[in-house]
């Protein structure tokens, strides 16, 4: 079967439209063509956007030596350089060899009481008022940075590192807009955003080859920077150079505090939207911590609040866009795919598939409670990616996620503010909320 094709104009191909809304133009061609179809972008590169479930499975799990990174992984190379999120083929086999026993769940269990610490003296800062107005999504990508920044670095070097946190934003549209609109790297370099965006990269490189040159010269630490400096490669012995130390730094420092910092985010604005999660939670919250304690063992028995988080991720999936490019012409879930096409797996809609899930829109925590649920489908569930390129540092995440929504459900009580604007998704490298998520917090007396 042919894949079938959208209008487009000449030249531009459908640009316009995914440039002003990606989402919305997801939906609207879903609905009318079904779950797989090709648009254009500009100078003729075709594109096939999905959101089959078997399409999912055969691009990143059954067959995914025929796919590779793609367009929008070159672009975000920019800035990333060769870390595991954009590398490809031996080269990041080996980076992923290296680096994976960094990611194991039980090693990443020594950053338990570091993430716990922060989240606690972050929490001691919005509390200075019994009651406080703030946003949300601002607060969690502020304290995601710190635990991110001393669990991969260090408690010495952090305030560097920190620094360059306000650029975060600017490095993000920079890039969308360079995948997005075809004419913006020629408009870029005489409006002054290319060399923005040259001298942010400049001052990243010099903060991090000046801690990866410390760190050599000082005691290994209890920190990822030193597990991934210590690696070696099975078969020969070698560690990674500075540029990949450097790469993979600037990968995780990025990619790691953001997408916890809106997926905490989002699952906040989920609780207060929905009151008896939202009791439900917080009564778990107080039957497991009575005390106000968290430890690396009680966590674990924070069932409900880990389902609130699956099903926040399976809303508002962070990474809500995967893509590959196609090796070779094949025949794949009976498609014709043509060589070098490249494939746009849309998560977001594969979440709320309707034919996938039941109440797809609805927010049912519960029906992550096991595998046997009629509400869940593993199958259509790809928060992390999948097959060998999964996200390495899911565990990661998500210790992180539960500690930090744990003890505000604890300390706080969390409602929203009418502040006169709806909370809608604006989809950029990650799903964040438009316009921030306003809460009022008020302090319990514990």
């Amino acid at each position: 079967m042919k894949i079938p094709v959208i209008p487009h104009w000449p030249l531009i191909g459908n640009a316009w439209a995914i440039s002003q809304d990606i989402l919305g133009f997801q939906q609207r061609n879903f609905r009318r063509y079904g779950n797989t179809f090709m648009f254009y972008l500009p100078f003729g590169q075709r594109v096939v956007l999905t959101c089959d479930k078997d399409v999912f499975k055969h691009i990143l799990q059954q067959q995914h030596k025929n796919y590779r990174k793609d367009y929008d992984s070159n672009k975000l190379k920019l800035a990333l350089g060769n870390g595991l999120l954009t590398n490809e083929g031996e080269s990041w086999f080996r980076q992923r060899r290296l680096a994976q026993p960094a990611f194991y769940k039980k090693r990443l269990e020594g950053f338990f009481d570091t993430m716990n610490q922060l989240t606690l003296a972050h929490l001691q800062e919005l509390s200075a008022d019994s009651e406080a107005t703030v946003q949300i999504d601002r607060e969690m990508m502020q304290l995601t940075s710190k635990i991110v920044i001393e669990t991969l670095l260090g408690k010495d070097i952090g305030d560097e590192m920190s620094q360059l946190q306000q650029h975060i934003t600017f490095i993000q549209e920079h890039l969308v807009n360079l995948i997005r609109r075809p004419f913006y790297r020629f408009s870029s370099k005489w409006n002054g955003k290319e060399q923005q965006f040259q001298q942010t990269m400049r001052d990243f490189d010099a903060i991090l080859y000046a801690i990866i040159r410390q760190r050599k010269a000082a005691a290994p630490q209890n920190d990822l920077l030193s597990m991934l400096m210590d690696a070696r490669d099975a078969d020969t012995g070698e560690g990674m150079s500075d540029r990949q130390l450097r790469d993979e730094l600037l990968t995780i420092y990025v990619a790691g505090h953001e997408t916890s910092g809106y997926a905490l985010s989002w699952a906040i604005y989920n609780l207060c939207t929905h009151p008896a999660s939202y009791q439900k939670a917080v009564a778990e919250v107080q039957a497991v911590m009575p005390d106000g304690q968290l430890t690396v063992k009680n966590y674990k028995s924070l069932v409900y609040l880990k389902q609130v988080i699956d099903e926040t991720l399976r809303l508002y999936p962070t990474a809500y866009l995967l893509s590959r490019e196609s090796k070779a012409a094949e025949t794949a879930c009976g498609l014709e795919i043509p060589e070098k096409t490249l494939f746009l797996l849309s998560t977001y809609f594969l979440h709320r598939h309707p034919d996938y899930w039941q109440e797809p829109d609805a927010f049912i925590p519960e029906r992550f409670d096991g595998n046997t649920n009629v509400l869940f489908n593993s199958e259509a569930y790809y928060p992390f990616g999948g097959g060998p390129r999964m996200c390495i540092g899911f565990h990661f995440a998500t210790m992180e996620i539960t500690i930090v929504l744990a003890q505000l459900l604890y300390h706080f009580d969390i409602s929203l503010t009418a502040n006169g604007k709806p909370v809608v998704a604006e989809p950029l490298i990650t799903l964040k909320p438009k316009d921030g998520i306003h809460v009022r917090l008020t302090k319990k007396l514990t």
